[in-house]
């Protein structure tokens, strides 16, 4: 390959973002962890996603994101609306973990994720999306253990 062809395509490739590849499964929930992080997931349909993470000292709140089949994100603390209806049961606003209330639904939506059989999960100008918790209780812990917490209950 001539060098002038070469270089521009090296200096390309190195400005080029990198896209990251979920990690997951379709069928059960996965864990990992990284930096501190503890990481549970699971994948839906398309490029839908629902993933959870705790900081393993508690000194951070925990997260929940929600990506949709077109791979719109939304997440919890973010000025967002993010609701889970598990099961048959009502609707819980996950949206804010900041206050009591939000604290409260956070921690019932959490647990009920470890209990339940599905999950819809469904944000602002997001398309609702279906994921099973088949395997979620042997890998997502329960909220308060491994530094799962509110942000209501963070310093």
């Amino acid at each position: 390959m001539k060098k002038h062809i070469l270089i521009p395509a090296l200096m390309l490739g190195a400005l080029t973002p990198t896209v990251s590849q979920a990690f997951g499964n379709h069928d059960a929930w996965t864990s990992g962890f990284a930096q501190g992080t503890a990481e549970y997931t699971i994948l839906g349909k398309g490029q839908s996603q629902l993933y959870l993470a705790c900081d393993s000292s508690g000194s951070q709140a925990a997260t929940i994101i929600f990506t949709d089949v077109r791979g719109h994100q939304v997440s919890m603390d973010n000025d967002q609306t993010l609701t889970m209806k598990i099961d048959n049961a009502d609707v819980a606003d996950i949206s804010e973990s900041d206050s009591h209330v939000g604290e409260d639904n956070l921690m019932w939506a959490w647990n009920q994720l470890r209990t339940g059989k599905h999950v819809l999960v469904s944000g602002s100008d997001a398309k609702p999306a279906v994921f099973t918790l088949k395997g979620a209780a042997g890998v997502i812990p329960a909220f308060g253990d491994n530094g799962c917490v509110a942000k209501f209950d963070v310093p």
